[in-house]
């Protein structure tokens, strides 16, 4: 065995140290196990020339502690890095509730229907920066990406199916909001994919369970949905993202609405609170009722101007990141034990709560046969 004494630094907080007799022969998985200092906010580090290479989780099971460590004037070091762990980030987003579809955007559950167990961390790096613009090609179309679903496999029709109305919301200025254009600035930090580590709670089994004994179980397996979500997305963007307002409207509501007031879009101060012009704001969803600008994430001085750089700045902090996409979301009942998802599906309706593809081979006939 080969024990040394080893000072355990955090490259943020160098001025202080942890000691601990360690075997430099153990692997670095073996020593985060075994260790309560060293959490999941903390990744291994080699210390080279003039900085740092970090060890990812993944790999800790292949490398020795004697691999990484740093001998210095007859001390042995250990340098830790913080980083973000999938633990803060289901506590701050609520990342295993249930969700719901609204006109204001995603409702998280009052319950939760899940337990995460572990969560897969893929950074974004460099590609994550994107300046771009936002239209609506139909209310259905609002609906998705104002609720952060951007990608096309997204059926809003499966969530009106399960309760979701977007007829409720017919005035005329959400007609309006659906041929308006936001440009927006996205810093995409890391993409969180959870869906295997999902388990059911006992509480949402056991909802669940009654319901099927309940001899009304499509409507019992309604009020499931109102207190645990109707789905939940498997895969999450975190990051941060600011909307920029800028007006697309045709001639006729222009000169309707310049009877009104103002729509013009001066980026200026920083306003991230609902101000408009039109007496006609009540019931408006949040998503559509602020002037120019809405902020997910990072943070900036309300009194200021806009500053790009400032704000970027501050996602450096991961507990500044917020969620910014969905995606690949299922139906609550989609991951409850087998042999009790087959009644949810036959009383809610299974297409709207399964979908599958299946390959099969198709042979075409040669022209002119009979058969």
């Amino acid at each position: 065995m080969s024990f040394e004494i080893v000072f355990i630094k955090t490259i943020e907080d160098s001025q202080q140290s942890i000691l601990k007799k360690l075997n430099l022969e153990d692997f670095l998985s073996d020593i985060r196990n075994n260790d309560d200092d060293i959490n999941n906010s903390l990744l291994f580090t080699k210390k080279l020339s003039d900085e740092y290479a970090k060890i990812e989780r993944k790999d800790e099971k292949i490398y020795r502690l004697k691999e990484i460590i740093t001998v210095k004037n007859g001390q042995h070091i250990l340098y830790l890095t913080k980083s973000p762990c999938w633990n803060i980030f289901n506590d701050n987003c609520k990342l295993d509730y249930g969700c719901t579809m609204s006109i204001d955007g995603i409702k998280k559950a009052n319950k939760r229907a899940f337990k995460m167990k572990d969560c897969e961390l893929t950074e974004i790096k460099a590609k994550g920066y994107k300046k771009d613009k936002l239209e609506f090609e139909s209310k259905e179309d609002w609906m998705k990406k104002t609720n952060l679903f951007f990608s096309t496999d997204v059926n809003i029709q499966n969530f009106v199916e399960l309760g979701l109305s977007i007829e409720s919301s017919q005035s005329e200025d959400f007609n309006d909001e659906i041929q308006s254009v936001y440009k927006y600035t996205e810093v995409g930090k890391t993409l969180l994919t959870f869906r295997e580590y999902l388990e059911p709670t006992e509480e949402f089994i056991k909802e669940v369970k009654n319901a099927i004994k309940s001899g009304n179980s499509e409507e019992e397996f309604k009020k499931i949905t109102e207190e645990y979500g109707q789905f939940i997305p498997t895969e999450v963007i975190l990051g941060g993202r600011v909307y920029f307002k800028d007006v697309k409207m045709s001639s006729k509501n222009s000169v309707a609405k310049s009877n009104e007031g103002s729509t013009s879009m001066n980026i200026g101060p920083l306003n991230l609170k609902a101000r408009v012009n039109s007496s006609k704001s009540n019931g408006k969803s949040k998503f559509y009722s602020f002037n120019y600008m809405r902020l997910l994430g990072g943070s900036h001085p309300e009194s200021e101007n806009f500053d790009e750089e400032y704000w970027i700045k501050t996602l450096n902090d991961y507990q500044n990141w917020d969620c910014i996409e969905f995606k690949n979301p299922i139906s609550i009942f989609k991951l409850v034990p087998e042999s009790l998802c087959k009644i949810p599906y036959k009383s809610m309706g299974k297409r709207i709560l399964y979908t599958s593809t299946e390959d099969c081979d198709y042979y075409l006939n040669e022209p002119g046969s009979s058969y």
